[in-house]
């Protein structure tokens, strides 16, 4: 059972929700891009947390606000639901998908334990939720609890599964299709050439990390299955641990949207052997599709001013090839925003076809140990 989008987005509005903000999940299907259309102010996030805070920033000024989130990005917000929504009595709507949910079929491994543990956290945080049964009298209901929330002054939070919400019939034509002549494919293709084959790649969740199994799986490769936003991290955590041997992020915007931060850590730490290339089609391409903001931000130029020792703007197969030999004959930390196009092929082969999360860890430690990279990995 399911109602459409267009359905719940006219029903908090006639329930007087004015303010819509979150980060996109492929379980809302066309939401995002719905409510970007409807009489909601919409305001996209770059991570769940911001969008909370966002949503209570409308709420102060008196108007109802909802956010949406995976039950994954439940992490992100725990601290402003608890420090400022709930401390300070600020009302907040959220639609929360659930991947991973224990009474279903088995999701990919990365939402297994926040599947089971989203209705314990809420109950921990003392807020109140419901779970949708995918009915118009469902939604009846979750308005009516949303309301007496409200006037509680409490978050309210609404748990939907995958399918509940259905597509709403198209509306308005979508942005025209990125010109950029590079696939994520073709760019990672081009990468893999300029690297010697034993630097350790670590890529980011979603359609990169699969476009990289597809085109060049290999024990060198850690596949982060979730964790948006961390795979610069995790790479630059690598790279300063090991600085004898190069170290690639294989990043996207979406990714380097939610935790821009660190890429102040980076400059700043400066580990002279990483390269922190973001692959970017703004959007959310895992999750259907949906516009990142990063069509109106400049990556490069934030990398630059983080203190980044080189960063440069690829858009043709030559850029990608000219920078890599750029990042072999000069210390790091080097940044490499490569604007992309929406093309993947139809169907994309899943990391856990072939390795478990684990299985993929203990490999790509294995072959940390066993290589020996000469000084230079790129070239």
């Amino acid at each position: 059972m399911s109602v459409p989008t267009s359905v719940l987005l006219s029903r908090l509005s006639a329930a007087g929700y004015t303010f819509f903000s979150g980060v996109p999940c492929s379980h809302f299907a066309d939401l995002f891009e719905r409510a970007a259309e409807s009489a909601l102010i919409d305001v996209p996030a770059a991570n769940e947390g911001s969008a909370v805070a966002l949503a209570a920033g409308a709420a102060l000024s008196g108007q109802r606000a909802v956010v949406a989130l995976q039950n994954s990005g439940l992490g992100h917000v725990v601290n402003p639901l608890t420090s400022l929504l709930m401390v300070n009595r600020i009302p907040v709507f959220l639609l929360i998908s659930v991947r991973g949910h224990p009474d279903e079929s088995a999701d990919e491994p990365q939402h297994i334990f926040m599947g089971a543990a989203t209705k314990a956290i809420l109950d921990q945080l003392a807020i109140d939720w419901y779970e949708f049964d995918g009915t118009t009298g469902g939604l009846d209901q979750l308005l009516i609890r949303a309301a007496e929330a409200h006037r509680q002054e409490a978050p309210f939070a609404v748990l939907l599964r995958k399918g509940q919400l259905t597509q709403s019939p198209a509306g308005p034509a979508p942005d025209a299709p990125l010109d950029y002549p590079l696939s994520a494919g073709e760019a990672i293709e081009l990468i893999c050439q300029r690297l010697d084959p034993a630097t350790p790649i670590v890529s980011t969740t979603g359609f990169i990390t699969r476009e990289l199994f597809r085109v060049n799986d290999r024990a060198e490769n850690f596949y982060m299955q979730g964790s948006l936003g961390h795979c610069s991290a995790l790479a630059a955590g690598l790279a300063i641990a090991r600085p004898e041997r190069p170290v690639l992020a294989l990043d996207g915007d979406g990714g380097a949207l939610m935790h821009m931060g660190v890429m102040s850590t980076i400059g700043h730490a400066k580990p002279q052997n990483l390269i922190h290339v973001v692959l970017d089609n703004e959007s959310y391409a895992s999750t259907g599709g949906q516009a990142s903001t990063s069509r109106s931000s400049s990556l490069d130029l934030v990398a630059s001013a983080c203190g980044y020792r080189s960063s440069v703007r690829c858009v043709e197969a030559e850029h990608i090839m000219t920078a890599m030999k750029h990042c072999a004959s000069t210390p790091g930390p080097h940044f490499l925003l490569c604007k992309i196009n929406r093309f993947h092929p139809a169907t994309l082969p899943r990391v856990t076809t072939r390795h478990t999360p684990v299985g993929n860890k203990r490999r790509f430690q294995d072959a940390m140990e066993r290589n020996v990279l000469e000084p230079s990995a790129v070239g």
